[in-house]
């Protein structure tokens, strides 16, 4: 079935804020390629760095090369403190889609881990498209606004232009959340992938 597109006069009637998270989570999304934080890392950040935190960074990454199972890379995620990890959490998830995505979509349902939530969005929108369309199947049973506002993003990294209804609605939704402690307007999410779908400017 076709999606009908938005009027111009609905992207006039919302603007995108020029400063959001939701542009942020996007290029991180649709920007940076699984393995792009490494090269930084080894290319620029590390001389920046104690030693010890340098030992405790490769320590970290060849741990989370070893996981095997869909179990340890959830927990791993959930538990993760060292920020330069995450991009081989990332990429280990990846090479254990199989098994990892439909776990993954299971506890993205239900957390309100805001690092948790930001980085399965990343590995879900580097993942199989697949998966991503389940995670629209599932949208109604994600409980965190963050994770809905994510999974908004993920849809526009994507390209899913099936969820433009969808948007549409959590730009309304999203935009009554009084609790903003950590991001701005969460509607920016849902708006700034309507943009991208109708490719706009952002």
């Amino acid at each position: 079935m076709e999606i009908q597109k938005l009027p111009n006069s609905f992207f006039r009637k919302h603007p995108l804020e020029k400063l959001s998270f939701a542009r942020f989570s996007f290029f991180k999304l649709a920007e940076l390629k699984p393995g792009a934080i490494a090269t930084l890392y080894s290319n620029e950040m590390a001389q920046l760095l104690t030693q010890e935190r340098k030992e405790y960074i490769a320590a970290e990454n060849e741990r989370i090369r070893k996981l095997e199972t869909a179990e340890e890379v959830i927990a791993a995620i959930r538990k993760e403190k060292e920020s330069l990890c995450f991009d081989a959490l990332i990429r280990r998830a990846l090479e254990l889609e199989d098994t990892v995505l439909p776990l993954l979509l299971r506890r993205y349902q239900t957390s309100n881990l805001e690092r948790f939530i930001e980085t399965a969005g990343n590995i879900f929108a580097h993942a199989d498209i697949k998966y991503s369309e389940a995670l629209f199947s599932e949208y109604d049973s994600i409980r965190a606004p963050y994770a809905r506002a994510q999974a908004c993003i993920v849809f526009a990294a994507k390209g899913m232009k099936q969820t433009i209804p969808l948007l549409v609605r959590e730009v309304d939704k999203l935009g009554r959340i009084e609790d903003r402690e950590y991001h701005s307007d969460l509607s920016q999410a849902p708006l700034l992938a309507l943009y991208v779908l109708h490719n706009r400017a952002i």
